[in-house]
């Protein structure tokens, strides 16, 4: 038997996919509007297009820039068997790349009708342009990169995907990017509030219990539950998130540069991780001109926050940058004893000896000192379901002042090296050490033992980890014949160490769900002790081959991971190993209208950790298998990008009970996620900025051999259930606009609209989640509108949930509910320059 409950927001689905609809169909036709006006300026001359060209044969590189900038070439009495190209790089009008891409050839270039450049051989005298040599180096200065700041919401770039700075409209790869501006402008106070405007990810499902352990991120349906841990797919500069089990690294957002979700199997260039894909946080890096800010913030549950962000050159020649980015604050919750304090600091360096070598050194610093619980989940029956005593209030708390507490600390300190060798080669080396630490005590709820009562357990623990990771990448440009190549050759070791102790009381006091009682004692007993150290080593391969207008993106890797966990209350130990060999392969086609449909197969691994089948053979690693076919969309010359995807998505291998043999498993059991994804982002006009997104997801077990009792008592196998907390439908929709001129400039507003369907409450799909719309909004005003006295300051009011909605975020199981965040409200002041 199924208990569904239906709630108002489900019949406003309709509404709000229409509207996210519209939005899409809003900024497309609003960019045919303006694409259908031409430019002031002649193309060649003004609009700039982003290349990344290596020395080649001169056909090639002719090729690409046709490409590039849909200018036809035409040959006027010249030959090119012979000739080589010098290279380009940068956001550059065709003008000045054609001029840097001919010189030293012989060659020079006539304008002709239209689109269309004739390239005759240089001239003594005449029309042609005579072709100097030049340096671009001056006009690449400030280009986008896909580590660096963005300007606006829209990302051109992006490394996530391919490992290169590559741009997103030629990554056949769905890729999403949260960049810094878009953060700011909703005042992302974490990794769930980033994410939330996001096609395909689902973030925020433990409602006011984010924060405390992993972020609970999925994508596509896989992803961590947020509660031990963020389950392989959160990764820091390209590098795998330090920390496992509960003593994990949630970092601050406010230290991010952008933040980037691969979406699909990620495992050739990352290794082990989950098949729904990865996020990506790009950290803060020195900026080689002036800038700072600081900011204070005050709002909901008596917050106060203040933070800084100061980066600048140390020398005259800027081959010594730093940045330093710093955050605390103090805030009480929605939930009763949940104050909360945190401070963190990132203090950045940048070496740059000579133009072909870098060397970036990233440290940190968190210190989280939280009350509250991330365990503190309530029952279905007063939250989802009916309960004839009433609703359990949101500011509930189902642990004890006297014992819950969560202290994490988190130390980092790792460096990014680059070297240009030749025009061909470039080397670089990244790595990092992060060491966790993490005292955690806690009473949660484990059973109902009437629909007043609540049984609980006690759980505690000291926890501690050591992380190193180290990606070694060789990076060669050059050109086969027709074809040009981008191949990356990369060696990858990750080294894991946890310690950990942890105690458990079975049955402690019960709690009364409407009127409860505190300051309790709890006595919980040691029931572990142990060190785990695991590795993972790998080799990968990846070609981003160019023909044209064709693009394709070809991938492999070999994994070997082992672990070895001692059990030091008993003496005994437990080791495992496995391999796993990974494979990718992707081709895209980009038209002259900007529109770039591709096609996508990857593969991930995630290794099966204490797991055993009959004989005691450990289990292999679960695979992850996708085909993805989309579209993206960017009208040349205008800033905006629209991306379409369909995918088929399937995690197999999967251990599930053995029949046969009791205690142990079998690796049959296999999970598919299909579905529909629409995300634009776009700058429609000077202060304008939207975003919209659409998410279709058809989740289901295709195979198991397990069991799951639902919350009516009956046991039913898991074949064909739905995995619980994963929406079929979601939708968002964005919109904010700053002033540009007249009395009223200055003045920014804004406000958006988050729809999440109805879920599945637990694995027996007994009982459903109802489903919630939201709204959020904000004003701003640049305060230089009152005088130059005033420039550089700012303020603004950020609210979400803005209509106080009452939902329920998630659920678990019976008694694994979340309420979500009730109403915000933010005030900040700040000062940049």
């Amino acid at each position: 038997m199924k208990i569904s409950v239906c709630r108002p927001a489900e019949r406003l689905f309709r509404a709000v996919v229409l509207a996210g609809a519209s939005g899409l169909v809003l900024m497309a036709a609003l960019e045919r509007g303006l694409a259908a006006e031409p430019p002031v300026q002649p193309v060649f001359a003004a609009q700039r297009f982003s290349f990344d060209l290596p020395a080649q044969p001169l056909t090639e590189a002719l090729n690409a820039f046709s490409r590039i900038t849909g200018l036809q070439l035409v040959l006027t009495g010249t030959r090119l068997e012979g000739r080589r190209s010098s290279s380009v790089k940068g956001d550059l009008t065709a003008d000045e790349a054609l001029r840097a891409l001919l010189a030293g050839s012989g060659l020079s270039y006539r304008l002709g009708g239209g689109d269309t450049v004739s390239l005759v051989e240089t001239p003594q005298s005449g029309d042609a342009t005579i072709l100097a040599p030049i340096s671009v180096e001056g006009q690449v200065a400030d280009r986008e990169t896909a580590w660096g700041p963005v300007s606006g919401m829209v990302a051109n770039h992006a490394a996530g995907g391919t490992k290169t700075d590559t741009p997103l409209i030629e990554t056949p790869q769905s890729v999403s990017v949260v960049t810094r501006d878009e953060m700011d402008v909703r005042k992302a106070h974490s990794l769930a509030d980033a994410l939330g405007y996001t096609a395909g990810v689902r973030a925020g499902t433990m409602g006011d219990s984010n924060g405390y352990g992993g972020d609970s991120t999925s994508i596509r349906g896989f992803g961590g539950d947020g509660t031990t841990g963020p389950s392989d797919n959160e990764y820091l500069d390209g590098m795998r998130f330090g920390g496992s089990g509960y003593v994990v690294s949630g970092l601050d957002p406010f230290m991010f540069e952008r933040i980037e979700v691969l979406k699909g199997p990620a495992s050739v260039l990352y290794g082990q991780s989950t098949p729904g894909g990865i996020v990506n946080m790009v950290s803060k890096r020195p900026t080689d001109q002036p800038q700072g800010e600081v900011e204070f913030q005050t709002g909901s549950y008596g917050r106060l926050q203040g933070s800084f962000d100061v980066s600048d050159r140390a020398d005259p020649d800027g081959k010594l940058l730093y940045r330093v980015s710093g955050i605390g604050w103090d805030t009480d919750s929605q939930t009763k004893f949940s104050h909360r304090m945190r401070l963190a600091i990132a203090p950045a360096v940048t070496i740059r000896p000579n133009p072909d070598t870098s060397l970036t050194i990233l440290t940190r610093y968190q210190k989280d000192d939280f009350g509250g619980s991330p365990l503190n989940w309530l029952p279905a029956y007063g939250t989802v379901l009916s309960n004839p005593n009433g609703r359990i209030s949101r500011e509930f708390f189902a642990g004890d002042p006297n014992y819950n507490k969560w202290r994490r600390e988190n130390v980092g300190a790792g460096y990014l090296f680059e070297h240009h060798v030749s025009d061909v080669w470039t080397v670089r080396q990244n790595a990092r050490y992060m060491h966790n630490s993490l005292d955690f005590a806690n009473v949660y709820i484990s059973t109902l033992s009437s629909l007043t009562t609540a049984k609980r357990q006690a759980f505690g623990m000291v926890e501690h980890s050591n992380d190193g990771t180290i990606d070694n990448q060789a990076e060669a440009k050059f050109a086969t014949g027709i074809l040009a190549h981008k191949v990356l050759f990369g060696v990858d070791d990750q080294i894991f160490r946890n310690d950990t102790n942890r105690v458990w009381q079975s049955s402690a006091a019960t709690i009364n769900l409407y009127d409860p009682s505190y300051y309790l004692s709890f006595n919980p007993k040691p029931y572990q002790k142990s060190r785990t150290a695991a590795n993972q080593n790998g080799l990968y391969l990846q070609d981003q081959i160019t023909l044209g207008r064709v693009i394709g993106v070809f991938g492999l890797r070999q994994d070997w991971f082992d672990s070895r966990t001692d059990n030091q209350l008993t003496g005994t130990h437990t080791n495992q190993s496995s391999d796993a060999l990974t494979k990718k392969a992707a081709v895209m086609y980009r038209f002259d209208s900007g529109a770039a449909p591709y096609f996508s197969y990857s593969e991930s691994f995630d290794p099966t950790v204490g797991t055993y089948l009959v004989g005691g053979i450990p289990a292999k690693p679960s695979d992850g298998k996708q085909y993805e076919l989309g579209v993206k969309y960017q009208p040349p010359g205008y800033n905006s990008l629209l991306t379409a995807s369909v995918f088929d998505l399937f995690r197999t291998n999967v251990a599930t009970t053995d029949p046969n043999n009791p205690g142990y498993a079998v690796q049959s059991g296999e999970v598919e996620s299909r579905g529909l994804e629409l995300e634009g982002k776009a700058s429609l006009a000077e202060g304008l900025n939207a975003t919209a997104a659409y998410t279709y997801l058809d989740a289901k077990v295709t195979s198991s051999n397990d069991t799951a009792t639902g919350i009516d008592g009956v046991t039913v196998t898991q074949k064909g259930k739905r995995p619980a907390r994963i929406p079929e439908h979601s939708a968002s929709f964005w919109l904010d606009y700053a002033v540009q001129g007249g009395q009223f400039r200055g003045v920014g507003f804004g406000g958006g609209t988050r729809y999440v369907g109805p879920t599945e409450g637990d694995d027996a799909n007994s009982f459903r989640v109802p489903g919630f719309l939201l709204f959020d909004a904000m004003v701003q005003y640049d305060l230089a509108g009152l005088g130059s006295s005033f420039r550089g300051w700012s303020t603004s009011v950020t609210a979400t949930n803005l209509a106080d909605t009452r939902y329920v975020s998630s659920c678990l199981a019976a008694v694994r509910c979340y309420y979500g965040a009730g109403r915000t409200v933010y005030a900040a002041l700040k000062y940049r320059w």
